[in-house]
């Protein structure tokens, strides 16, 4: 019986993730683009101490060859965090998945979603679960350490998010930066990256709630196979939405939606110590003319609010507060 109720589930999200509902379209310029402005939830950001590796590049400039564009990283870790709080306040931010988010979860517990990941050991997961300090397994990356997901290694983590009933975040590509393989990160491979990794994985945890943060880039085919085979996965855009050409990123994020997959895209900046990355982060899905109003709200905040099973009382609230496009003025 249970069996028969999870594939009835599977059935049901299928038909809400994939529904002719979700295949709107720009057609012959009736539909306009426009700035989104209501309520968006970060699936994709950090939070780092004063002994994170990220300190030797506080206050530098950081120079991407793929855009040109140059960021300059906050001076400090806690101007960091006054900073990103404030672009929250800007943009209207309304909650984020923050890695190590137990670091500024009591500056703004209402915002920050708790991540950990598979660097600290199964029991001090379930220590800080008990806690209330872990809310999502993530980032999960041990593609740095030369680690695939299908290793036996990594088994007891799906296990966990599992048996927890929380959702598993997992970092497939880019490693790093171009070329990071020859100068900082040895043990990554790009084909590390390809998400059809996942299936048997995902047909033994069949209740996990997973996402797979950079939508999988550049292995765009793969990643619809991966979504079209397990409705149960989503994605975040964390990252490609302002480390790649924008015409990249465009035709990537496309490629997702007119494949039917735009209710299970989530928004996300992977915003590491260059908060001007955040505006970026947004204004590429704004500026995305191939989407409608509903479907960047749906990547914005619905997707996620979703996923996350926010409450409807939480989520009325959001899309009420000032900022928000749903805000009655």
């Amino acid at each position: 019986m249970k069996s028969q109720t999870l594939v009835f589930e599977l059935i049901i999200l299928a038909i809400i993730s994939c529904g002719p509902r979700d295949q709107k379209v720009k057609i012959s310029g009736e539909q306009k683009d426009s700035t989104y402005t209501g309520p968006i939830i970060d699936m994709h950001i950090h939070a780092f101490d004063e002994h994170s590796s990220f300190s030797q590049m506080l206050g530098q400039e950081m120079n991407l060859a793929m855009t040109g564009k140059t960021y300059t990283a906050s001076t400090s870790m806690d101007k960091l965090k006054e900073e990103t709080f404030a672009k929250f306040e800007e943009h209207n931010i309304v909650k984020a998945m923050v890695s190590q988010g137990e670091l500024w979860y009591d500056f703004a517990p209402e915002k920050v979603v708790i991540g950990n990941n598979h660097l600290l050991s199964i029991d001090e997961l379930k220590q800080k679960y008990k806690e209330g300090r872990l809310h999502i397994l993530g980032e999960v990356a041990p593609s740095y350490q030369g680690i695939l997901p299908t290793d036996d290694r990594m088994e007891k983590y799906f296990d966990l998010a599992e048996e927890l009933g929380i959702p598993l975040a997992y970092h497939m590509f880019p490693g790093g930066p171009p070329g990071g393989a020859y100068f900082m990160y040895p043990k990554t491979r790009a084909f590390q990256g390809k998400p059809l990794q996942f299936e048997d994985i995902l047909l033994s945890h069949p209740k996990m709630k997973f996402y797979i943060m950079h939508a999988g880039w550049p292995y765009l085919e793969d990643m619809k196979a991966l979504m079209y085979a397990h409705p149960q996965v989503y994605v975040d855009i964390g990252v490609i939405d302002w480390v790649l050409p924008r015409k990249e990123f465009h035709h990537f994020l496309k490629g997702l939606v007119d494949a039917g997959f735009g209710k299970r895209i989530m928004f996300g900046t992977d915003q590491m110590i260059w908060v001007e990355s955040i505006d970026d982060a947004i204004d590429a899905v704004n500026s995305a003319d191939f989407l409608s109003n509903e479907q960047k709200e749906d990547i914005f905040y619905n997707n996620a609010a979703r996923f996350l099973a926010l409450t409807s009382e939480e989520i009325a609230r959001h899309k009420m507060e000032p900022g928000s496009a749903h805000h009655k003025r």
